[in-house]
């Protein structure tokens, strides 16, 4: 019995991990559209949002109905609690990339970033990017370390965002107020797909350890 537990328990978390590289995917295809007016690209990152939900949904299922069975307490129940909330953060994470890749999608053929600020829109891709394969990581290994540098590293998303910010509101902003919700979407949908990588990072602090970071 605690054996096809384990085995249960084990096969819910290689699936988060997938989910978080469908993700990573997810947004990588996102920038590209936003960036390179990439209609496929857009595409390719619509399919893998529905792909994370639909998947996503399966798991939460699975999850409780290991909870609902097996009854664990502790640590195993910990992990079955925090791997539901990661699986909401992954959904969620889907649906911010379709979300960017939507925008390039209705202003296609025409660029969504102005030349001056496609810089910082490429660094905030970059950067959510990596905390996607961060993210991907961490649940794979549970290293408290690494998932402590990845609640750092969203300091760069939040600077990044302030920048993006400050150009849209400056007096030498030539592009219009349409060309200002839209590049103010892009940056709060970047932070938001990076705050959820951090809640799954503070997260696997929680399962190991029983206690939520500080930070």
């Amino acid at each position: 019995m605690r054996e096809h537990f384990d085995e249960q328990l084990e096969e819910i978390r290689a699936n988060l991990v997938e989910l978080c590289a469908m993700t990573e995917a997810a947004i990588d295809s996102a920038s590209r559209a936003v960036l390179d007016t990439d209609l496929p690209a857009a595409d390719r990152a619509a399919e893998l949002s529905a792909n994370v939900d639909v998947r996503a949904r399966e798991l939460d299922h699975r999850a409780l109905t290991l909870i609902a069975r097996q009854q664990p307490v502790a640590l195993d129940l910990r992990a079955l609690i925090g791997g539901m909330h990661n699986i909401a953060d992954l959904q969620r994470m889907g649906s911010l990339a379709a979300h960017i890749a939507e925008v390039a999608r209705l202003h296609h053929p025409e660029p969504v970033v102005p030349h001056e600020l496609r810089g910082i829109i490429a660094d905030m891709g970059a950067a959510a990017t990596a905390q996607a394969a961060a993210a991907q990581e961490i649940l794979s290994t549970r290293n408290e370390v690494a998932a402590l540098d990845l609640i750092w590293a969203d300091e760069r998303t939040d600077e990044l965002l302030r920048k993006l910010f400050a150009a849209t509101k400056s007096d030498d902003w030539l592009h219009g107020a349409a060309s200002a919700v839209n590049i103010t979407l892009l940056g709060r949908f970047y932070e938001r797909f990076c705050d959820h990588t951090v809640e799954i990072g503070r997260r696997v602090i929680f399962v190991v350890t029983g206690e939520f970071p500080d930070q």
